[in-house]
């Protein structure tokens, strides 16, 4: 928060139009004055503009990675890891952690706050600028808005919850953290009031998927409709991505996912994911986090993937097990493979055993945020946990497990053998892990299902966090992994010192030598 008047006036106005090739380019430039802005849907486009670039900071794309994949039991420690990596990953994150820092957050949701607050008023000095467009607008930046909360929600739990822009440096910076699940009710129902006046289609693909469209927002809906246990609505938003006749969605063939979902990107399964390239900016955090070169010079494969083959998550057929890191007996440490290289030798196994990858600059790769996985494997979850319609959720599970598992033998994935609420249910779970295995989701996916199941907290996180501890003392382990509040991260020291309304998370108030006065 002390750090949001300093970003105040950083807008995107040096431009005067922005075309399709350049949206997502732009860079924030250092001052503005509000006089000379805001005079014309240009200005709105390109402040809408600046919200995406600042999505696509390495900052931003860190805590991404962090907070919702490195946290969990996906991934340890690999090489070139920096020391805020490192206690992250010994399980010792301190007030004073770098990756405990919301500031790229914060700074997304006032640019979306700004455009909220003046667009409008564009239409007053602007004959061009339409009703319908300032709407379109306006559901665009409440929705990129809604998706940096729920990711502040479900990493700290309790934040700040502000929808006025910072205008000047007289506003009061000492603001107290909201009920988070009132945070999340106020941004399902503010982007029900607007997702039918958002774009359903661009004319350009890389807007469509690099935009949020209608689609994007019903997922995000959906999202965080099963966040809150409102699985009907869960279930309503995901069947009206399914039925848009506008954005017609489709999963990739089993040869051609790996390549086209992750190192093409924009594939035809695809409903929102951050665009980049090394001509307008590169995804220097997954070059650092996954990649073996082109990164920011911090280092490279910081992340690896946990040792897989010491469970049963995957099946000998699963093109997945293959596709996302490289597993062998002759490794210590198993590189990650999805963003990093696709598969050549088509959906043998036998082939793809040979380990016929082509490496790519993951620089060049987009972030996905949302693809029809995410839809089936929400609805299904949604389902499960209504207990109705049992046959049907293991159907849509069926649909990334068979296109995954292409050589299965005929009948080996059958619903009689999950025809029970709780072997769904661990279906489901288990069959998130495997698709979006270094995505950014799987944290959040634990986190979710022990707010679900409190009374299940500890047998939960010690089946699937402990075992990647496993060179650590396991008793300090244990302890940790036993205490609610852990789950999320502290509030950064400098936070709290700039804004004393903040209280810190109660596992980490012991442990921080912050002095409040």
């Amino acid at each position: 928060m002390n750090k949001i008047a300093k970003i105040i006036l950083v807008l995107a106005v040096s431009i005067a139009s922005v075309s399709c090739n350049d949206f997502f380019e732009l860079k924030p430039s250092n001052e503005m004055v509000l006089e000379e802005f805001w005079q014309s849907e240009d200005d709105v486009l390109s402040m809408t503009a600046s919200c995406y670039r600042a999505m696509q900071e390495q900052g931003f794309m860190q805590r991404l990675i962090v907070w919702g994949e490195f946290r969990s039991d996906n991934t340890i420690l690999g090489y070139n890891t920096g020391t805020d990596l490192n206690y992250i990953g010994g399980l010792n994150i301190l007030p004073s952690n770098g990756y405990a820092s919301w500031d790229d957050f914060y700074r997304v949701i006032n640019y979306c706050n700004t455009v909220e607050h003046f667009a409008p008023g564009v239409r007053d000095v602007d004959p061009n600028f339409t009703e319908s467009q300032l709407r379109a607008y306006i559901a665009e930046v409440k929705a990129i808005r809604a998706f940096c909360y729920f990711t502040l929600v479900r990493t700290f739990r309790d934040i700040p919850f502000i929808t006025e822009p910072v205008i000047d440096d007289t506003q009061s910076f000492q603001v107290p953290q909201s009920d988070p699940d009132e945070i999340i009710d106020f941004l399902i129902e503010d982007l029900i009031s607007v997702e039918e006046q958002a774009i359903a289609k661009w004319s350009s693909e890389s807007y469509t998927k690099g935009r949020m469209t209608q689609a994007a927002i019903r997922t995000l809906i959906a999202d965080m409709c099963l966040w809150r246990g409102r699985y009907q609505d869960c279930i309503t938003y995901c069947d009206k991505v399914l039925s848009d006749g506008n954005n017609v969605l489709s999963l990739e063939s089993s040869n051609l996912y790996n390549r086209n979902v992750f190192i093409d990107g924009n594939s035809t399964e695809s409903i929102f994911e951050l665009q980049f390239s090394r001509n307008n900016i590169a995804n220097y955090a997954l070059c650092d986090f996954y990649g073996t070169y082109g990164g920011s010079g911090s280092g490279h494969q910081q992340m690896m993937a946990f040792d897989f083959s010491t469970t049963d998550l995957f099946a000998d057929t699963d093109l997945r097990g293959y596709d996302a890191f490289q597993a062998s007996s002759s490794l210590t440490m198993f590189p990650i493979k999805k963003y990093i290289a696709y598969r050549t030798q088509g959906t043998k196994i036998e082939e793809v055993r040979s380990n016929d990858y082509t490496a790519v600059d993951a620089g060049e790769c987009n972030w996905i945020i949302y693809r029809l996985s995410d839809i089936y494997l929400m609805k299904a979850e949604a389902m499960v946990e209504l207990n109705t319609d049992l046959e049907d959720a293991f159907e849509l599970v069926s649909r990334t497990y068979n296109r995954a598992n292409p050589d299965a033998v005929e009948g080996s994935f059958s619903f009689d053998n999950y025809s029970s609420q709780v072997l769904m249910r661990e279906l489901v779970f288990d069959e998130r892990q495997r698709e979006f295995m270094f995505e950014g989701k799987r944290y959040f996916d634990l986190v979710r299902r022990v707010n679900r199941e409190r009374d299940q907290f500890r047998t939960i996180m010690s089946k699937y966090l402990l075992r990647k501890y496993a060179d650590l003392d396991q008793s300090t382990v244990s302890s940790k992994l036993s205490d609610f509040d852990a789950i999320y991260m502290p509030i950064k020291d400098t936070e709290l010192k700039a804004n004393k309304a903040l209280v810190q998370n109660p596992f980490y108030s012991v442990t921080t030598d912050i002095v409040k006065n």
